[in-house]
């Protein structure tokens, strides 16, 4: 009998995860279940929709979905449709993958003001993820925009309140969303870190692609160079040498020819947001770095702003009866391992580091680990997940229903988009 299989959460990791199952279990059947009735997770709702060659990756993905013994059960979350426990008694392995999904907040007053957007929120707004909140009325009528984070979110934030209607319209953004972005009035956006140039944590690809917008010039301050990047281990060493050269090229460059600026603000911690209905201002802590960590000076700044957004990290969602860190937002494992029959594998196991290639590493040293060969199999799998989703009237989108989802996506696409995606988990349904 061959070994049945629920992995949990269809993104990267859960994809790169049955490949390195079937490499161990070829005749395995494997279910990979998603709350969204559309497969690909962070490929399709959080990759910028201006990378498409990053997106690109999804054509691997297919070629998985379509293998002999590989089911899609869409529209399905678990601990809601169906539980941790039920799930953990009808398949002989689960594979935990369902990636950090809760935006971290700022733990300081004021973050409830309007003007202050999630990262989750804003990332979800351009990529059309079903049931986020709209972020255009705030977009389109800012003047200033603040993002605090030094990661690949906030850059991509960032990159994409700055592009023009041009730059947008080759792209898979959420065309309500693309419209509010180009007609924006925003003429300064701040990227603003606790800690100093070597301690971004950028990939150069995304730092060197602000140095090429139509409307936008970076601005980086002269005197942050040369940076100190002695203490930095030998593997990360090649990685900042890049993104300080980038960036000591940017402080070089004669601003004021585009009318917009995206500042990049470093050693600097928000105090506080000010605005009583509506954000008009963030107060800022000067740092200074004391053996690379971020001590504030007590010298104080302000910015006036409309808009906040924190891109602070992210915490995976807890799922009932799941080990779960709230420190680190993480599934509890050891080495991937989080109980017999159970492993949890990308960033709910390792935190949201990496890119999306990081993933195909991280499943197979966990499913490696795993052995799942020498798991014991018996258990009914995915006609038993049907049997009991059907009697709960909860309406599963398979393979087939979601290649009628893409195709619909596809074919209402124009002027050189590569699709339009529907915002809602009703449209989807209604094909």
């Amino acid at each position: 009998m061959p070994l049945s299989v629920a992995v949990v959460g269809a993104g990267p990791a859960g994809f790169y995860a049955t490949d390195a199952l079937l490499s161990f279990c070829p005749d395995a059947q494997v279910s990979i279940i998603d709350q969204w009735p559309t497969p690909f997770g962070l490929v399709r709702f959080g990759v910028a929709p201006d990378h498409l060659n990053t997106k690109n990756v999804t054509r691997i993905f297919d070629k998985t979905l379509a293998k002999e013994g590989v089911s899609f059960a869409g529209n399905v979350t678990v601990g809601r449709d169906v539980s941790y426990h039920e799930l953990r008694s009808i398949f002989d392995l689960v594979i935990l993958s369902a990636g950090m999904g809760r935006a971290r907040s700022l733990n300081i007053p004021g973050v409830d003001t309007k003007g202050v957007i999630s990262a989750t929120d804003f990332v979800g707004w351009y990529n059309a993820v079903p049931g986020v909140n709209d972020c255009g009325k705030l977009v389109s009528g800012a003047k200033s925009a603040v993002v605090i984070g030094n990661g690949n979110v906030a850059l991509d934030i960032a990159r994409l309140l700055a592009k023009t209607e041009s730059e947008l319209a080759q792209t898979d953004i959420d065309p309500h969303a693309g419209q509010s972005l180009a007609m924006s009035k925003i003429r300064d956006i701040y990227v603003i870190g606790r800690r100093g140039p070597a301690e971004a944590n950028f990939s150069f690809p995304e730092l060197s692609e602000l140095g090429d917008l139509e409307r936008a010039e970076p601005v980086v301050n002269k005197g942050l160079f040369p940076a100190d990047i002695t203490g930095a281990a030998e593997p990360m060493r090649k990685k900042k040498e890049r993104n300080l050269r980038i960036l000591e090229s940017f402080s070089q460059l004669e601003t004021g020819r585009k009318s917009v600026r995206v500042h990049l603000l470093f050693c600097a911690s928000p105090l506080q947001i000010v605005g009583k209905k509506q954000v008009i201002g963030i107060d800022m802590m000067q740092n200074e770095l004391v053996g690379g960590q971020a001590k504030p000076t007590g010298k104080e700044f302000s910015i006036q702003t409309d808009i906040v957004c924190p891109a602070i990290g992210y915490d995976s969602q807890p799922i009932d009866g799941v080990p779960y860190d709230r420190t680190t937002g993480r599934v509890v494992s050891d080495n991937g391992k989080v109980e017999d029959g159970v492993c949890v594998v990308g960033w709910a196991r390792r935190g949201s580091s990496g890119v999306i290639g990081t993933n195909r590493v991280d499943a197979r040293e966990v499913i490696g680990l795993m052995a799942p060969q020498s798991v014991a199999n018996g258990k009914p799998g995915l006609g038993e997940l049907c049997r009991l989703l059907v009697s709960r009237n909860i309406d599963v989108v398979d393979t087939v229903r979601w290649r009628a989802i893409d195709l619909a996506e596809t074919s209402k696409a124009h002027a050189g988009r590569p699709r339009i995606k529907f915002n809602t988990v009703q449209e989807m349904l209604a094909l």
